[in-house]
């Protein structure tokens, strides 16, 4: 096994706990399709990166970083809802990208690759997951406030800035893992373990625990099958999950009885 493989392996683990954090409340808040839409606003910034020579990851995390600015500084300034707000961004931004960036990295950069990188990026990779997968932890609460009871959260304090703390972080996971599942599939990462843990858990917090330790344990078992039989590590990520959520489906209908 190359060293591509064992990066992409530490890579799936820290990025799949992190997604696999965001996830319920990016569920709750109705935002699944935006998180989807969100990974493809990093194409122009990938295309930018490849025609000055520079390591793709920064565009993307500049451009989804200033994403969530921008839908966050739109939201409170326009009667559209978010998800239409990122629907415009997503069109052009997809526009953008594939009118620019180079044929021969098109496929890479919608559906992943396994990535070579230094040892020093990997590290910081590695370590930005993990203080972003403990900050969903920690704003857990805040975060649950805001979607049970929005009006009331206002009273209390808890202000739009959360909003904000939650559109970063997720736009963060989302560039994290693009160079592993890719643009077109990134956003599905933090989606799927969030579905199957909403139809196994029985409270909140075993939702959110069970979210993130789906998406270590999906990401990671998707780049082993994508090394064993040759495939891009993206879909063979998304194709397992979206298994396993169908494996999960009975689990709904029992507690349900």
């Amino acid at each position: 096994m190359d060293s591509s493989y064992h990066a992409s392996f530490w890579i799936a683990l820290a990025v799949g706990i992190a997604s696999g954090s965001v996830g319920p409340f990016i569920v709750l808040r109705r935002m699944a399709l935006v998180g989807d839409a969100l990974s493809h606003v990093a194409l122009p910034g990938i295309a930018l990166a490849l025609v000055y020579s520079l390591d793709p990851f920064y565009g993307v995390i500049v451009f989804l970083i200033a994403a969530a600015f921008a839908i966050f500084w739109l939201e409170g300034r326009s009667r559209v809802p978010p998800d239409a707000i990122v629907g415009l961004l997503f069109t052009a931004s997809l526009a953008i990208g594939i009118l620019i960036i180079p044929n021969t990295e098109i496929v890479e950069s919608l559906f992943g690759a396994f990535p070579t990188l230094s040892l020093p990026f990997l590290i910081s990779i590695l370590l930005t997951a993990v203080v972003l997968s403990a900050l969903c932890f920690v704003l857990a609460k805040r975060f649950l406030f805001l979607i049970v009871s929005p009006d009331l959260a206002k009273v209390h304090g808890l202000g739009r800035k959360y909003d904000l703390a939650l559109l970063v972080i997720f736009a963060m996971i989302v560039a994290l893992g693009i160079k592993l599942v890719g643009t077109l599939l990134m956003g599905a990462l933090t989606i799927i373990p969030a579905a199957i843990a909403k139809n196994i858990s029985g409270s909140m917090r075993r939702y959110v625990i069970a979210s993130a330790v789906l998406g270590g344990a999906i990401s990671v078992s998707g780049v082993w099958l994508a090394e064993t039989f040759h495939f891009l590590p993206g879909p063979s990520i998304v194709l397992l999950g979206v298994g396993l959520f169908v494996l999960s489906l009975p689990f709904t209908r029992r507690r349900a009885a």
